[in-house]
C-alpha cells in the first residue's frame, strides 16, 4: 500500500435518499469528493495551496444503504503517484458494510497556465511516496 488509509465520516442528508428509500447513486461522487478533499487538505493543504482537477472517476455500487442511515464512512488511500497525477482508491460503507468503491485520478493544476503541473518532491512525500 502506497499511502496511509484516511477515514472520513460524513453525515447523510435527506436529499441523498431517493424514492426507493436508499442512497441514490448521485450522492456517492459527492461523498468520494468530500473525502478526497479532506485527505488532500490534511496532507498537502487546502485547494488554494494544492489545486487539482479530476481526470477520471469510476464507481462500483455494491450494496444499498437504506434510510434512515445517518452516516457514511469513506476510506481513502493514494494508490499511485505519477509525474503530475495521483490515483485514489476509496470505499464508502454504511451500517451494513461496503456500499460502493471508487477509483479516481486527480491531476495537479497550474491555474496560470491552465494545465497540469508536475508534483513536487515535498508533495510526493506528503502524499505517501518516497519521491
Amino acid at each position: 500500500m502506497l499511502g496511509a488509509l484516511h477515514e472520513t465520516r460524513l453525515q447523510t442528508r435527506w436529499t441523498d435518499f431517493d424514492s426507493l428509500g436508499h442512497i441514490t447513486h448521485a450522492a456517492y461522487p459527492v461523498y468520494f469528493d468530500e473525502a478526497r478533499d479532506a485527505f488532500l487538505t490534511e496532507t498537502v493543504g487546502p485547494f488554494e495551496q494544492f489545486p487539482w482537477v479530476i481526470a477520471h472517476v469510476s464507481i462500483d455500487y455494491k450494496r444499498e444503504v437504506l434510510r434512515p442511515a445517518r452516516e457514511i464512512v469513506v476510506r481513502s488511500r493514494v494508490a499511485e503517484i505519477g509525474r503530475s497525477s495521483l490515483t485514489f482508491e476509496q470505499e464508502a460503507s454504511g451500517p451494513d458494510g461496503l456500499a460502493a468503491s471508487s477509483r479516481s485520478v486527480l491531476v495537479a493544476w497550474d491555474g496560470e497556465t491552465r494545465a497540469a503541473r508536475p508534483l513536487s518532491d515535498v508533495e510526493r512525500a506528503a502524499l505517501g511516496s518516497d519521491a
